[in-house]
């Protein structure tokens, strides 16, 4: 199996499941609603919906830098987007899909990754993109813990 189709199912499967560490990221977010991913049940951490806000960014990012865009990284709120004002079901859901578009991109675009585009250095950094989408696998999983602890925490 090449590292690019390993790195694609690792990232479809944290995504969508059947995942070998638990749920995956969309089954975590079955059954919140807008208003529960807008909360922070927690003193000091962001939320449900700021996390997924910020797991898009970077998906977005990855994505760029793959098509060959630079690979510096994310600041402000280009790293961890605001929630809407107004937190409506309709604005949760267009999150959660530009989450499942954005690793489908991902995935699907890597598929043509040859090893020498692999261990190119991605733009910027001194990493090469294998390192950088091995990362997106990694971000995803770490920030879906994350989602787990503060829906229980709902």
């Amino acid at each position: 199996m090449s590292e690019a189709t390993t790195i694609s199912a690792m990232l479809k499967s944290i995504s969508q499941g059947p995942a070998w560490h638990g749920p995956s990221v969309m089954e975590v977010l079955e059954g919140v609603s807008a208003s529960q991913a807008a909360q922070k049940p927690l003193a000091d951490v962001h939320s449900i919906w700021e996390i997924l806000l910020h797991i898009n960014a970077w998906q977005n990012f990855t994505l760029r830098v793959a098509h060959g865009g630079e690979g510096m990284a994310l600041q402000g709120e280009a790293d961890w987007p605001t929630v809407p004002e107004k937190p409506t079901e309709d604005k949760w859901r267009a999150a959660q899909l530009n989450f499942e578009s954005g690793g489908q991109e991902i995935r699907e675009h890597i598929m043509h990754f040859d090893d020498a585009r692999m261990h190119a250095t991605v733009p910027g950094r001194d990493f090469p993109m294998k390192v950088l989408l091995h990362g997106i696998v990694h971000h995803n999983l770490y920030h879906c813990g994350q989602i787990a602890v503060l829906k229980k925490a709902l």
